[in-house]
């Protein structure tokens, strides 16, 4: 899948449009997804935000169970919690747990840049990076590489506009702009309203069609 990506990437367009500004959202652009698989709801995704003494801290929860009878055939959960001052990432701690192996990834901006210590060892990324968990924001569709919040090091990330729609959420119809997006761990499809908030997603995760369904 990584080769996939990095294949595609180089075929699409980037994002066409003037850089996004990373503009971090208060406590009313909480997001709270249901996360279902052939309708029915297997797991949740949730970005809390919280704001102190100039600080932003972004809290970002998910967790997947997938059972057949009284099988449990998958299960998936990941927990981090990042820290922005002036629109740049200062701290960024998560734990995953994934195919029964845990995952700690540990990140803080540095003079050199921002530096991750993860199972894989240390890495310096760009001061000015995002993580893969900044889904919240539709800047992180121009970057062409990320932290990765859930596995430590970098990823590349390939994404373009597809089309302005209008979609229902909650019972009426909400303009939003969808995009195609890439990385080497999911490929789908993420749509944001006119804030700039992320409203839905369809992903494609370990081979399955997986749907983001905004909770009201």
């Amino acid at each position: 899948m990584a080769g996939c990506a990095g294949a595609i990437g180089c075929a699409l367009p980037r994002v066409g449009h003037a850089a996004t500004a990373i503009i971090l959202p208060t406590a009313a652009g909480n997001r709270r997804f249901s996360i279902l698989y052939k309708g029915d709801r297997i797991g949740a995704h949730t970005v809390l935000y919280s704001s102190e003494t100039g600080e932003t801290r972004i809290s970002t929860e998910i967790h997947l169970l997938v059972k057949i009878a009284f099988f449990i055939v998958f299960a998936f959960s990941h927990r981090s919690e990042e820290t922005w001052r002036a629109r740049r990432l200062m701290t960024l701690n998560s734990e995953t747990v994934e195919h029964v192996e845990t995952l700690h990834v540990a990140g803080v901006a540095t003079s050199q840049g921002f530096r991750v210590v993860s199972k894989g060892g240390p890495f310096i990324a760009s001061a000015a990076t995002l993580t893969s968990n900044s889904l919240w924001t539709p800047a992180v569709l121009e970057q062409a590489t990320v932290v990765d919040a859930q596995h430590g090091g970098i990823i590349g990330v390939s994404a373009r506009k597809f089309a302005d729609e209008r979609i229902a959420i909650a019972g009426r119809q909400v303009r939003v702009t969808r995009y195609t997006l890439i990385t080497p761990y999911l490929a789908g499809s993420i749509w944001y309203d006119e804030e700039n908030l992320w409203v839905r997603g369809e992903f494609e995760r370990d081979g399955s069609n997986i749907q983001y369904e905004l909770d009201t």
